[in-house]
Order: structure tokens, then C-alpha cells, then sequence
């Protein structure tokens, strides 16, 4: 990546002579604290065998977000550069302002249960609902005119997820509930297995579409939603992951009718386990044997489709996620990883 070269900001904050190709980012000096206001209420019963179920309401709100806002956008539909502000001085100039906010709310259910008899177990489920105004890592806005179409599901929203997680140390060897004596109990003694199972929906997805006719600079067209989405569940192209005939391009200067995050993409799978060994060589040395499988049953996880109704691949997944992006830092094949530790 080049290196940035830096520009002088004169002391009254006035460029002149700017370069009108490129791009400028501002961050005003007297930017206000912003904060996120947090509740939840909880309920817990003990239930036999030594279970407990935990359930809650979780809710936040976040107060004068920040977010990278163009103000050089156009402000009027179908104007092209006409309705830009700072036409034609400037193409995009990034200011970093606030007043955003940000919604929470989640339904937490878990259940664990104690260790006994080596086993512990913990099942958690989550059915929560993120809503914000801003889109992609940096906080920039889809929709200039008619703000509040940005208001919608947070791109990391997960409606549900799911977790299955447990430790059992196998009952064999001394101390244990059988074949704790003789050769056997040295062999089949010490062994532990682990695992976790996450099963969560996938992406929000919005649909785009060719923006010429909209002619509105720094906004994002969406396509026209005129039938019901179906879920196809295809994969690679020719087979479409959704039906693609639920869109169609705008015509007119007019946004489309589909708005920001409107359904989710391939839910993702993750089981990873393992398999140790602690081995006592005497009162003070131990030896720990370890084998790791990560995406244990070596299930793809997809990434999501096409969305742009331009491209000839929309509605087509054509990539898996990368190693370490899925649930459980899953993502590409399965891995299998093993070690070996002294503890003293």
C-alpha cells in the first residue's frame, strides 16, 4: 500500500487550490464524548442434576455515535453534480460527525450444567436484534437523502445463535469409576475429551442496483423488491442462492424499493473438539498430550451471494469463507493440530 502523502492544513482551516479529483477526510477538534446506555434483567433456577438455566433480557442503546458522513453528497435526486454542495470545488469530503444511534435488544437463554462425575456442560442461545444507521467498518451512510432508510439491522447482526459447549473426563483410571486398577486403568486413564458446537444465522444482506438514473452522487441505488424472496440454498454459479426474479432495477430517478439489511445470507456451522491426555511421569512432572480439530466435520462455510442485480454473478455464492473467519474460527477445510506439554 502507498504511502499517504500529507497534506498542510493552513492555520485558518482553509485549503486553496484543491486537487478537485480527490477525496478529503475531516475530523472536526471538538468532537463530544459518545456512550452507549446499557439494562438487562436476569432470571436463574437451580434445576436436578445439577443444572441451571439462566434467561435475560439485554438491551443498549448508543448515544451520538459517530459516523463518516459525506457532505459533499447530492442532496437533490436525478441533479447529478448540480445538487452537490461544494459542485464542482470538491468530489467526496469525509467528515466525521455525530448524533448517530444504535439499538440492542436480545433474549439470553443458558444452561449449564455442573461438574459431576467429570462432565461440565454449557448450552447458551441468543435471539437478539442490532439496529443502526451505519454501514461497513468505517461508519459511512448508504442514503444521503432520506436518512432514515439507513436506519435499519446492524450489519453484524446475527438473529440467532446458538452454542454447544462441554468438557468430560472419560471415568477410567485410578480415582475413577471403573477400570480403575491393573494395566488397563494405565492405558485408558487421564483422558478428557472437549468440544464446541456454534450453529448462527448468517449475513444481513442489501440488493444494489445501476445508480445512472437515480444520478445521485455519493448514494447507494437498491434494487426493486416486486415478488417475495425464496431461499434456494444453491451454490457456485448457474444455481442462485435466493430468487433472483424478486428484483428488478428502478426505473426513473427514484430509489429502489428494497431498503438496507433486508434478509440474511448462509448461516454458518462450527464444530471443533479435541482429545488430551495428562500423563503424572512422577509427584511434580506431568505430561500433557493434546490432539485439536478445527471444522471437525470439514463443513464449508460459504460466504455470502452476489447482491448487485448488475453483476452477472447476482445471486450466485462462488466463495467460501476464509481459515479462521467462520464461527469457532472455523472457515476453509478441516485442521488438525497436535501438541505435546511437560508441567512441572
Amino acid at each position: 500500500m502507498p504511502t499517504p502523502v500529507p497534506i498542510p492544513i493552513p492555520a485558518n482551516g482553509i485549503i486553496t487550490n484543491a486537487d478537485l479529483t480527490s477525496s478529503y477526510t475531516v475530523t472536526p477538534a471538538n468532537l463530544r464524548t459518545y456512550y452507549v446506555e446499557a439494562w438487562n434483567a436476569a432470571l436463574q433456577r437451580a434445576l436436578p442434576y445439577r443444572f441451571t438455566i439462566d434467561a435475560a433480557y439485554v438491551g443498549s442503546h448508543g448515544v451520538n455515535l459517530p459516523s463518516s458522513t459525506n457532505i459533499n453528497a447530492g442532496l437533490v435526486i436525478g441533479a447529478g453534480g448540480l445538487g452537490q454542495p461544494l459542485y464542482p470545488r470538491l468530489t467526496t469530503i469525509s467528515l466525521t460527525s455525530q448524533g448517530r444511534s444504535s439499538s440492542y435488544n436480545a433474549l439470553q437463554v443458558k444452561l449449564d450444567r455442573r461438574s459431576s462425575s467429570g462432565l461440565t456442560v454449557t448450552t447458551a442461545f441468543t435471539w437478539q436484534k442490532a439496529m443502526n444507521f451505519v454501514t461497513g467498518e468505517d461508519g459511512g451512510l448508504l442514503f444521503y437523502v432520506g436518512q432514515h432508510r439507513n436506519w435499519a439491522r446492524a450489519d453484524f447482526d446475527r438473529t440467532l445463535n446458538f452454542v454447544q459447549s462441554y468438557i468430560y473426563e472419560l471415568p477410567f483410571g485410578g480415582q475413577k469409576r471403573w477400570v480403575n486398577r491393573g494395566a488397563l486403568s494405565a492405558i485408558l486413564g487421564g483422558w478428557q475429551l472437549s468440544g464446541v458446537l456454534s450453529v448462527r444465522t448468517g449475513n444481513p444482506l442489501t440488493f444494489t442496483a445501476n445508480g445512472a438514473a437515480l444520478n445521485l452522487p455519493g448514494s447507494t441505488q437498491t434494487a426493486d423488491q416486486i415478488a417475495a424472496v425464496e431461499i434456494l440454498h444453491g451454490i457456485n454459479t448457474g444455481n442462485s442462492w435466493f430468487s433472483t426474479s424478486s428484483f428488478a432495477q428502478p426505473v426513473g430517478a427514484r430509489f429502489g424499493t428494497s431498503g438496507r439489511n433486508i434478509i440474511n445470507g448462509p448461516g454458518l456451522f462450527g464444530l471443533n473438539g479435541a482429545i488430551a491426555r495428562k500423563i503424572a511421569l512422577t509427584e511434580r512432572w506431568r505430561l500433557e498430550i493434546r490432539a485439536e480439530a478445527f471444522n471437525f466435520t470439514n463443513t464449508p462455510q460459504f460466504a455470502s451471494p452476489n447482491t448487485s442485480i448488475t453483476s452477472a454473478s447476482f445471486g450466485y455464492i462462488t466463495n467460501t469463507l476464509g481459515s479462521g473467519t467462520g464461527v469457532n474460527g472455523t472457515g476453509g477445510g478441516r485442521v488438525i493440530e497436535m501438541g505435546v506439554k511437560v508441567v512441572f
